[in-house]
Parts: structure tokens; C-alpha cells; sequence
């Protein structure tokens, strides 16, 4: 199975996800992985393993429309710290040695290179094979010249379909991006139905308190009393000071009635906030809060 693409030589240098020190031509050479998995293997320590030159290599990568694919910077563990270094993807490699030429490199692996590039050179010519639908082994088991014809049209069939599979590839991007795109703005939409509909909430509790109209400054003085006791008793009940106490039952009734100000609260749900505080005493205590109405002073 391939890897996916082997990378871009232009991008930053990446941690690899592992690295490891493998043997290749008798001396050690650095292979790392990178996040998608891929396996990719140190080209100094390559030319090195050779014999040939890292520079003129680069060079010769670099200048490759398929080399360079696989070209791509790491940044790896070395003793003096992290350092970048530049790795060939390990399908590309192949694809490299065989484009070496084995009478520059060093006595001690040219044979072993040149057994290996003669075997590349049969695999590749097997591949060309099943591509064009020749025989595999050797062109002399090709019994009719005119089979010659089937290259071209197999080559053409090869660029077609790799033309077709990157514009479904293409559209499937697009697609992904189009549904990305499409879920940004079903998500920006409903923040927005949201924040309309809060708005809308809140227009209909300022119109509905409007028609049915605030607690007046009678009941708004009643209700401050009711929780100056009950805040007391929440005091002595949780050891805690009377200011805290306060604070916490009021902020009780402005969050149990969706309140910025308790004086806001309707008047519908006077006796219902008025029952409520008066549950929350007896709950603490035990005892009704018997507190007369029209004893309360007016707030005015």
C-alpha cells in the first residue's frame, strides 16, 4: 500500500513522531516517521553510506520533478540538541539509487549497488509490463512486434485514469470544504436564531411587564425585609457574615426570576417570589416568617 503524498519540500521542518538509527550499506544511517505515518531516511547519511557527494545529490533531488516529492526537512534529536536535516521519503529512495551512478561511488558498495540497480531495473520493467500488458520477463517471450501498440494506448489510459482520480480527488476536496463552509454557517446561523430568539425573550418579558406592570414600591420595600430576615438567618445557619449572606439571597431571587434588578420583578409573580423567600426562612429555621405586609416601608 503507498504512503500518502511523501511531503513538501518547501514546508517547515516537523518533529518526527520516531526515530531510529538503522544500517544501510554498512554504516548507520537516521530513518524517522513522520505524523501520517510515513517513513522517511536521512540523506547525508545516504550519500555518506555511498560514498557520494550530499550537495551534488540535492541538487540532483531538487531538480526532479518526482524526487523532489519526497524531499522534506525534519527536525530530530542530536547530541547537541534539535537539529534540521533533510530526509527522502523511503519510496522515493528507491526510485534515487537506481538514477546514482554506481561508478562515482565508493569501492566498498559499488557491487552491491550495482546488483541492486539491476534488480530495480527488472522490477520496473516488470511493472511497465503489467501496466502495458506485455510479458513480465523478458522481451523475447513478446511473439508479435505488433503488441508494441498497446504501450501507447495503455500510457494514455494511465494518464486519463490519474487525471480522472485527481479531479474526484479535487471534488472531494471541494466537497469537504463546501461541507466545512456549510457547517460554519449552520453554526454562525443558529447563534444567531439564538441570540434572536433571546432578544425576542426578553422583549416579550420587558412588553408582558409593561402590560402587567413592576412591583410597586410598597411591595419592593416588603420584599427587601422578607430577605434582610431570611438573609439573617442564612448568616447564623452557615457561619458565614452578614453581607455574604445578603448577597447570596439576593442573587438567589434575581437568578430564580431572570432578574437585572429584583424592583424589575412583574407583578404577576409578586406572591410567588413573596412565597418564596418565606419557604427559603422556614427551610433554614423552621418557623413561618410572619412579617406583615402593611407594615413595610415604602421605598419611595
Amino acid at each position: 500500500m503507498q504512503d500518502s503524498t511523501p511531503g513538501d519540500p518547501s514546508s517547515a521542518a516537523e518533529r518526527p513522531v520516531e526515530q531510529v538509527v538503522v544500517t544501510f550499506f554498512d554504516l548507520p544511517c537516521l530513518a524517522v516517521r513522520a505524523a501520517n505515518g510515513a517513513i522517511y531516511l536521512a540523506i547525508r547519511d545516504l550519500c555518506d553510506a555511498l560514498g557520494v557527494q550530499l550537495s551534488a545529490q540535492l541538487r540532483r533531488i531538487r531538480s526532479h520533478s518526482q524526487l523532489r516529492k519526497g524531499l522534506r526537512p525534519f527536525r530530530v534529536t542530536t547530541a547537541g540538541g534539535f537539529q534540521d536535516q533533510e530526509f527522502l521519503h523511503l519510496q522515493i529512495t528507491a526510485t534515487w539509487l537506481l538514477m546514482i551512478n554506481s561508478a562515482r561511488t565508493s569501492p566498498g558498495t559499488r557491487q552491491r549497488l550495482d546488483y541492486l540497480q539491476e534488480y530495480l531495473v527488472q522490477e520496473v520493467y516488470a511493472a511497465f509490463a503489467r501496466l502495458t500488458g506485455l510479458p513480465e520477463h523478458a522481451t523475447r517471450d513478446i511473439e508479435d512486434l505488433d503488441d508494441l501498440r498497446k504501450i501507447d494506448r495503455h500510457i494514455a489510459a494511465l494518464a486519463e485514469q490519474q487525471a480522472a482520480f485527481q479531479k474526484q480527488q479535487e471534488a472531494l476536496e471541494t466537497r469537504q470544504t463546501s461541507l466545512e463552509t456549510s457547517q460554519d454557517k449552520a453554526r454562525e446561523v443558529w447563534r444567531e436564531l439564538r441570540t434572536d430568539f433571546r432578544e425576542l425573550l426578553l422583549r416579550m418579558q420587558a412588553i408582558e411587564a409593561k402590560q402587567e406592570g413592576a412591583i410597586t414600591n410598597t411591595q419592593r420595600g416588603y420584599i427587601y425585609q422578607l430577605v434582610l430576615h431570611w438573609s439573617e438567618a442564612e448568616a447564623k445557619h452557615r457561619q458565614i457574615a452578614i453581607g455574604a449572606a445578603r448577597a447570596a439571597c439576593w442573587g438567589t431571587i434575581k437568578a430564580r426570576f431572570k432578574l437585572a434588578r429584583y424592583e424589575d420583578l412583574p407583578m404577576a409573580r409578586y406572591t410567588e417570589c413573596v412565597a418564596f423567600i418565606k419557604q427559603a426562612y422556614a427551610n433554614i429555621t423552621g418557623m413561618d416568617l410572619d412579617l406583615p405586609e402593611q407594615q413595610m416601608l415604602d421605598l419611595g
